[in-house]
């Protein structure tokens, strides 16, 4: 019983130093952020008529990608393998098409 109530007081006084923007999805393991990681295969199309195909992980700007002051951001490209292969800036897409993985042209 008393070993219980000190595990819960050092519980408390984790979750109390820590605070309320404490981030515990690290702590559940990777099983919570393999679903994150996932590839979306797309077409993005940018405000200049230039046309990028490639990987990407996330439609808006990416938990590892920067937001600079003034708007602008660093997202990255990827290629089938997980490898970023280059990067773009959010500012200046017009908007993105996800294309299906089965789908054998790219129009």
């Amino acid at each position: 019983m008393r070993l219980r109530m000190v595990v819960l007081a050092l519980l408390l006084c984790f979750l109390f130093l820590s605070g309320c923007n404490y981030n515990i999805s690290g702590l559940l393991g990777k099983s919570v952020q393999s679903h994150q990681d996932e590839l979306i295969k797309a077409k993005i199309y940018f405000t200049d008529d230039q046309i990028v195909e490639a990987y990407i992980k996330d439609l808006g700007v990416q938990q590892d990608g920067k937001v600079y002051v003034g708007g602008s951001s660093l997202n990255y490209l990827y290629d089938a393998q997980g490898n970023i292969v280059g990067c773009y800036n959010y500012q200046r897409v017009l908007y993105i098409k996800i294309i299906p993985e089965n789908s054998e042209e790219s129009s």
